[in-house]
């Protein structure tokens, strides 16, 4: 029962579904349709769709042994691979001229991707944890106790991601200090 809990939460809580979510809810909040439909197209078409496509091919052949390429070595072509296009996603919001806060959730974004790649190198730090903090920061600059609720959230995150074997008390802890460290620098740099 608890692992079977520890799967739903783990799947709503996956970065790959929580963030174009608030992309969406972002951006159709605060845009007009158009501009909304053209930012929500770049980010999602740009780089979600590639990134889930990719995973699932990847995990179908064999090559990764899981969804969320949970396996550190595995890791590695991923990073390859997500880098390249979320660099180019976020050049083109900047030709764009999308709102300076995008593009700077993406730059940073783009950066804890970097970050994790090198951190990885050493120690698996738990992605679902440093993308759903990272998420918070950015919520709380648009809802302060929206953003308290989202962070807390990924409390039980964590927890799931530790209860599947996915992760080590460790690897979590590390992903939530990346997650807090990009989205205290995006404050202080929009800030």
């Amino acid at each position: 029962m608890k692992k079977k809990i520890a799967q739903i939460i783990s799947v709503a809580g996956h970065p790959l579904l929580t963030i174009p979510l608030f992309v969406v809810i972002v951006t159709f909040t605060l845009e007009d349709f158009r501009k909304a439909f053209i930012t929500s197209t770049i980010i999602i078409g740009g780089f979600f769709i590639p990134l889930i496509l990719r995973l699932y091919l990847k995990s179908r052949k064999g090559s990764y042994t899981n969804f969320d390429v949970s396996d550190r070595i595995q890791r590695k072509s991923i990073f390859f691979f997500i880098i390249p296009i979320l660099s180019v996603v976020t050049f083109i919001a900047f030709l764009t001229d999308q709102s300076i806060n995008l593009c700077l959730s993406l730059l940073f974004g783009l950066t804890l991707v970097a970050v994790s790649q090198v951190v990885n190198l050493t120690i698996k730090s738990s992605m679902h944890v440093s993308f759903h903090i990272y998420l918070s920061f950015l919520i709380m600059t648009l809802n302060p106790f929206i953003g308290i609720i989202a962070f807390l959230i990924t409390i039980p995150i964590a927890w799931s991601r530790i209860v599947l074997g996915r992760h080590s008390l460790k690897e979590v802890l590390i992903g939530g200090l990346l997650g807090v460290l990009a989205g205290l620098c995006m404050i202080y740099v929009e800030g």
